[in-house]
């Protein structure tokens, strides 16, 4: 078993990965800014003492960085920085000072690709983000490459995560909510858009996969399903498995002057470590239930 720190253990990937590994029998240690708990307690990654003093108590033989700002829509750009590029900077340079040679598994994000002029996004593309959350996640990626004489790292970009217990800054759990409660009108930004959904437990199954397979190390990995899917295609899933019509309206506040238009990964490269599996769950299957548990939280 494994000493392993889990950044953000209380957000939507980090708290199911810690959950995972917590069943495997892992001597766990989890960071949080909102609900310590157990032995998830509170760490602001900004802050580098902080982060010193319990990477420096812990001494983790593996380090899952899932903390970050997410959303693309913060207000204050030098927020996106300040946690992820910075936050990131704080765990590499304790890290570094520890002595040894850690394991660094990266939850970087798909945003870094921006628009690409194929429709497959595959590892080997020059990053072109077009957001403060792309961009301070490919800083991070080239943060990374300066330590790599101490740590084994990996860098994970994940497409779009859904499952269970999504903020509603998200798009699906958004639908989700409006649907569940029979809203008559929604609103929203581009329809015309494409993206790659992949159920959040078997994206946490192959983040832990990665984490303990040596092929894995130096690299980088799409975590996707490669199956894209359009907004409108998404809409019409909901409105199948609530038979319940909703009327969309076109808010111009939503609609982003630096949209991606198509996010959808090439799989091959996650295939060939892991399998010909993914997805393994369908996007069918997933809507279902996260329909199923927001009715059931509107009861």
């Amino acid at each position: 078993m494994a000493r392993i720190l889990v950044t953000g253990a209380t957000g939507f990937v980090g708290s199911c990965v810690y959950g995972i590994l917590q069943q495997d029998g892992h001597e766990l240690k989890g960071t949080t800014k909102s609900r310590p708990g157990g032995h998830i307690v509170f760490c602001n990654i900004e802050n580098a003492s902080e982060v010193g003093a319990l990477i420096g108590e812990f001494r983790p033989e593996i380090v899952i960085h899932c903390a970050a700002i997410s959303s693309v829509t913060s207000s204050e750009s030098y927020e996106y920085y300040l946690s992820n590029t910075i936050g990131t900077e704080n765990i590499l340079k304790s890290l570094s000072s520890t002595g040894g040679k850690t394991r660094f598994i990266f939850i970087s994000t798909a945003g870094v690709y921006g628009n690409q002029d194929t429709d497959s996004l595959s590892e080997n593309l020059c990053p072109k983000p077009v957001h403060h959350y792309g961009m301070s996640k490919f800083c991070c990626e080239r943060l990374i490459h300066n330590y790599r004489d101490v740590i084994d790292y990996t860098i994970i970009r994940p497409f779009n995560i859904i499952g269970e217990g999504q903020s509603a800054d998200f798009i699906v759990p958004k639908l989700s909510h409006a649907f569940a409660a029979r809203e008559p009108v929604l609103r929203l930004g581009n329809l015309d858009v494409y993206r790659d959904y992949l159920d959040i437990r078997e994206a946490c199954e192959i983040i832990r996969h990665i984490t303990f397979n040596q092929e894995a190390v130096g690299e980088t990995y799409n975590l996707c399903s490669g199956n894209p899917v359009s907004l409108k295609e998404l809409l019409s899933l909901f409105e199948h498995f609530t038979q319940h019509n909703i009327k969309v309206e076109i808010a111009p506040e939503f609609v982003r002057k630096n949209e991606v238009w198509r996010l959808t990964g090439d799989a091959t490269k996650l295939k060939k470590l892991v399998g010909d599996v993914v997805p393994a769950i369908p996007i069918e299957q997933s809507i279902q239930r996260i329909i199923t548990a927001q009715e059931a939280s509107l009861r």
